[in-house]
């Protein structure tokens, strides 16, 4: 039974062989039969070749301009199909005039801050104090923007040796035209005091 059994085997693997080879030669056979039909038919643009004396005016041609141009209507491959054809046309006939451009926006205002014109009237009256020899400290009593970018500050400093006791006032302008910041010691008062003993 075991020989009925493999001639049987035998016979089911080959039968599978043989269809396997079939199939394979008649794939192959379709494969080459749609290559040969691929190669022998004419691609879209040579089934039929367009020049601009097909097209009645220079809009119509421009449905045709594809990439690549296949159909040559762009002679000086501008983009434009058939320029010499009548309008309508895809494109405008009349010169466009020609524009100023607008001009640039004027930059924003110059602010002040008001943390420069402190630091600016400490500095300037900070100055005094150390060159007068009768002043010790100084401090800083109110600043007020005036229009921008104009602020003053208003200081006071002290001072006092064993005779003399001093009192002075200081307003500081700071200034920036033109976004240049500056400052000056615009006026101030001193009164000195004997001290008594």
């Amino acid at each position: 039974m075991t020989s009925f059994n493999s001639r049987r085997n035998l016979f089911r693997r080959e039968r599978e062989n043989e269809v396997k080879k079939v199939c394979a030669v008649l794939t192959l056979a379709l494969l080459l039969t749609a290559l040969a039909a691929i190669a022998a038919s004419p691609s879209t643009a040579a089934a039929r070749d367009y020049d601009c004396a097909d097209f009645a005016n220079q809009a119509e041609a421009e449905e045709y301009l594809l990439p690549g141009d296949p159909y040559r209507l762009d002679a000086d491959h501008d983009g434009i199909a058939c320029e010499d054809l009548p309008c309508p046309c895809s494109y405008s006939t009349v010169p466009s005039e020609p524009t100023t451009p607008a001009p640039p926006a004027p930059p924003p205002p110059f602010h002040l801050k008001m943390q420069v014109a402190v630091r600016i009237s400490k500095h300037l009256v900070a100055v005094v104090v150390r060159a007068s020899g009768r002043l010790e400290n100084y401090e800083l009593e109110s600043c007020r923007r005036l229009a921008e970018p104009n602020i003053d500050c208003r200081l006071s400093a002290h001072g006092e040796n064993s005779r003399l006791r001093v009192a002075c006032q200081y307003k500081v302008e700071v200034r920036a035209p033109d976004g240049d910041v500056s400052g000056r010691i615009a006026s101030h008062k001193c009164r000195t005091a004997n001290i008594r003993t």
